[in-house]
């Protein structure tokens, strides 16, 4: 879904001032997030490694060896701004959802992974992302 796209390069870049690039490999085990985008019918899953979440902790939260439990909100917390801003730039267009509280669904390893967007942050970092419809 192009406007989760549009969504998670505008936050990461506003966020810490880098911008991800687009990646053609994608991440197949990670910190797991989804949020539902409650209208449109669709769930959001977010795959973010270890390297990726480290140095976001380490912009926001000017941490820079980050436990567990912080890398889990800020999977978290990278999830809610993504699909909070998609929702945003969504009314923009006349569109309208609302967004369910992200929950983390732990470390997980992705198998259909070929069907998702991915970004890689700092050479190191990766993410994926997944729109799949409710059914």
């Amino acid at each position: 879904m192009e406007i989760v796209r549009e969504s998670f390069f505008e936050v990461i870049k506003k966020s810490i001032g880098v911008e991800p690039e687009e990646s053609i490999i994608p991440l197949k085990r990670g910190y797991l997030v989804s949020i539902e985008m409650i209208g449109a019918n669709k769930d959001v899953f977010l795959v973010f490694n270890k390297p990726f979440l480290r140095t976001m902790c380490h912009y926001f939260l000017s941490e820079d060896d980050p436990d567990n439990a912080s890398l889990e909100d800020m999977a978290r917390e990278l999830a809610n701004l993504t699909v909070g801003h998609a929702k945003v730039l969504a009314q923009r267009s006349a569109k309208n959802f609302n967004i369910s509280t992200p929950d983390f669904l732990g470390i997980r390893v992705i198998t259909n992974y070929d069907q998702g967007m991915h970004f890689r942050l700092e050479r190191k970092g990766h993410c994926s992302i997944f729109v799949r419809n409710k059914t």
